[in-house]
């Protein structure tokens, strides 16, 4: 059981580094209120990851036949999702100049931040390609049944974890950041949601 253990907490360290967008928004919630705003963002994450978990180990096979048969329109949809919230960050962006991007943060529901960061999970393709290839492949495919569940929860522990980490960490250096600079963190999300909607349609 040492190796599902190890390969979690490896695993999970690289997922939380390569979260793309949901890691600018934690760095955006940990600058308006430390790691209690991220929460309900990794929470979020956490969530959308444990069904891909789920669905991973009992229907792989099934999964990967929808993802071929509707793979355009699963495109599609995640594309537009990334758009409409590239949109919103845009307008933000005009928002936070008069307004501050701190105080607009600090004004969004818990469950608003849980959601955002669970569509942008759940929605993304890649996200489920991603587990099924991790238990598709050495060494996660030659676990055991209770194997698989230990290397996905600790995965799961482990990007959880980091994530708070990150949204704690950018609540430490927020006063060394100008408002200017902060704007600059939400125009880059517009561009990288965008950019992650033009991704999907292409592949």
């Amino acid at each position: 059981m040492l190796a599902p253990l190890i390969f979690g907490l490896g695993t999970g360290f690289v997922m939380s580094i390569s979260l793309g967008a949901v890691f600018f928004l934690l760095i955006q919630a940990g600058l308006a209120g430390g790691w209690r705003k991220g929460l309900p963002l990794a929470l979020g994450v956490i969530v959308g990851d444990m069904i891909y978990v789920t669905l991973a180990l009992h229907f792989s096979e099934a999964i990967n036949e929808s993802l071929v048969s509707y793979r355009s329109k699963i495109a599609l949809c995640g594309a537009l999702v990334f758009w409409i919230l590239a949109v919103i960050h845009i307008f933000h962006h005009q928002k936070a100049k008069s307004n501050g991007i701190d105080e607009r943060l600090m004004q969004m529901k818990d469950w608003q931040l849980w959601l955002k960061s669970f569509a942008i999970n759940v929605l993304n393709p890649v996200n489920i390609a991603w587990w099924l290839s991790l238990y598709s492949l050495p060494p996660a495919a030659d676990f055991t049944y209770s194997g698989k569940w230990l290397f996905g929860i600790t995965t799961l522990a482990t990007v959880f974890c980091t994530e708070l980490g990150v949204a704690w960490g950018a609540g430490k250096i927020k006063n060394y950041l100008t408002e200017a600079r902060i704007r600059q963190i939400d125009l880059f999300l517009a561009v990288l949601f965008f950019g992650m909607g033009v991704y999907l349609m292409t592949v």
